[in-house]
This record gives structure tokens, sequence and C-alpha cells, in this order.
């Protein structure tokens, strides 16, 4: 009786060192609690290179699983230039999904073929696992032909969306910058008039305060050929505020250039319209009879000035009134 629990516990005590000790595969100095040398090269004793670490495969107590890499840092990790996933021992270079870091610059991920695209897919409820049970939707998906779709599963167009979108973020333009709109045709697709149109575009810019009797440049740099529509604005300190409207064309062939006025708008006047004084083709004198004193200083002239145009893309403004003014233009493109 004796003999035989002797021989338990020499077993158990056996059994348990077999059970704590660390496991090595074609290595002698393993580096986790398993440990597969690959190509046999990692040295007797201390830690491998990261060369040898490249054919290692290990795992340590706390269950981290390293690939090409004895000390991983997270469940899985993996050291090397190319991961891939495969659907069937069959597949060659199509059915796998596999993701390339031999350009350091720029790291791919690629879904072979994926003739429908690839998919992503979130699920909204917590039964199931990978997927069973769960009601999974589809948020986008990216197709061989390059187009990429949100809340879409066949998108036709470079960037196909199904639902709102918002922008939190968007730059303004500099001064004299010319802006094109975009419309949307039947399909909801984003267009522009037609390639070679610009109709539509729009360019503004700020001037600085006109003293009294000066003149100042209110735009310059209109390309040539354009015809316009163009909007002045200017107020006073008693929010008594102009909008004056005229057509401009910018020709320089022949001097085929001019401006005129069309119609205005004042807020503080029952008179509402400015008189025009078409001194030339590219000379137009605006004054509004509708007026009154401003405690700014300004009398019944303050917001009266004159639209000059030395030469096809340029646009001068003379402050007519007794007091500084600052004008803003805006001009919207026909063609």
């Amino acid at each position: 009786m004796k003999k035989n629990v002797l021989s338990l516990m020499v077993a158990a005590t056996l059994l348990t060192a077999r059970l704590t000790a660390q496991v090595g595969i074609n290595t002698a100095n393993p580096q986790g609690v398993f440990s597969v040398d690959g190509a046999k090269d990692n040295p007797a004793t201390g830690t491998p290179t990261a060369t040898q670490q490249l054919n290692d495969f290990s795992v340590t107590p706390a269950g981290n699983v390293g690939i090409g890499n004895v000390a991983p840092a997270a469940r899985l990790d993996i050291v090397g230039d190319t991961f891939g996933i495969k659907k069937s021992q069959g597949s060659g270079s199509w059915d796998n999904f596999w993701i390339n870091l031999s350009d350091s610059q720029a790291p791919a991920i690629i879904a072979s073929g994926a003739d429908a695209g690839l998919q992503f897919k979130v699920g909204v409820n917590t039964t199931g696992t990978y997927g069973n049970g769960q009601t999974l939707t589809t948020v986008a998906t990216m197709t061989p032909a390059g187009n990429v779709g949100i809340g879409v599963a066949a998108p036709t167009d470079r960037l196909d969306v199904n639902g709102k979108v918002r922008v939190r973020t968007i730059s303004p333009v500099t001064d004299n910058t010319t802006v094109n709109p975009v419309y949307t045709d039947t399909n909801g697709v984003l267009v522009k008039t037609s390639a070679g149109e610009t109709f539509g575009s729009v360019v503004s810019n700020q001037s600085a305060s006109i003293a009294s009797g000066a003149t100042g440049t209110l735009i310059s740099g209109l390309p040539n050929r354009g015809i316009y529509k163009a909007v002045i604005i200017v107020g006073d300190g008693c929010a008594h505020t102009t909008i004056g409207e005229f057509r401009v064309i910018c020709n320089a062939f022949n001097g085929y250039f001019g401006i005129r006025g069309v119609t205005g708008l004042l807020s503080s006047s029952d008179t509402k319209a400015p008189s025009f004084t078409e001194t030339n083709k590219a000379t137009t004198g605006v004054t509004w009879p509708g007026n009154i004193l401003c405690q700014d200083g300004g009398d019944s002239t303050a917001l009266d000035y004159t639209l000059t145009m030395p030469n096809a893309s340029t646009i001068n403004i003379t402050n007519n009134g007794n007091v500084p003014r600052s004008y803003r233009i805006i001009l919207t493109k026909y063609n």
C-alpha cells in the first residue's frame, strides 16, 4: 500500500512538472509556454533575432499568439508582409482576402474575386455568433470599378450615397475667387451645367473702405469674354442698405467691354429704386433719391457712387457721398 502511494505521488509530481514546463518544437529554447521554430535557426539561449523570429510561432502565458514574433503584445500579433484568408484550398488568386504591407508607404487591403464588391456590414443586436441571428446592415460597399456606396449595396457612381449628407467643415474661398455651383439630375447625381460652361459661377470680393470723393478698385482679374450679373451692396451706420444690380461684359477685343445699371433697392425708402446715369459704355453713376440722413454723418448723397471699367478685367468705384463707405461686389457669371 505504501509503495502504491509513493508511486502515485511521484507520478503526480512528474505530471505537474510537465504541465507547467515550456514546450518547444524544433528548439530547446522556447520563448513562451509553447514555441515552434520553423527553420530551427533560433539560438540555444537568449532571444532570437528579428530575422530568426520570422519563422516562429509562440504562445505566451497570457494567451497571446505571435506569428513571426516571440513576444506578442496582442491576442494575435503577426509580423510579416502578407497575411491572407482563403475560402478553400482550391482557391487561387481569387476568393481570398489579404493584407499586403510590403510597401510601408502604401499598405493595401485586397479582396480578390469580389465581383460584387467588398461590403462592410454592422449588426444591430446582441444575439448570435459570427452573424448568426444578427440583423446585419450593409453600411458601405466598394466595387472593383472603384465605386463606393454608403447605404448602397451596388453603387453605380464613384460615390453613391443613400441618405442625407452632412459636411461639418467647409473652407471659405479667398476674395476674388471663382466658385462654380453644382446641380442634381433626376437621379440625384451631382452635375455641372456642362463641361464647357461656367454659368452660375460666382466671384466675390470685399473692398476696403473708400474715402469720400476717392476712387478704388472694386474687383480686378476678371476673365476675358465673361458676361456677368453684378450686385453691389453698400450701407451705413443706421442700417440703411442698398443693393444695385448691373450687367457687365468683359471682352477685351476692340474694347468691347461695358457696364450698365439695371435695378436696385434701398431698404429705408419708399422710393426704393436708384437713378442710373449712363455716361458711356464703361461708366455708370448711381444715386439713391430716397436716402435720408444718418447719425454716422452721412447726408442724402452718402450712398451714391460711380462705377467705371478702365479695362475689360477691372471695375472701379468712386465714392460720391460725403463720408467713407465700404462696398461689396458679387458677380454671377452668365457664360
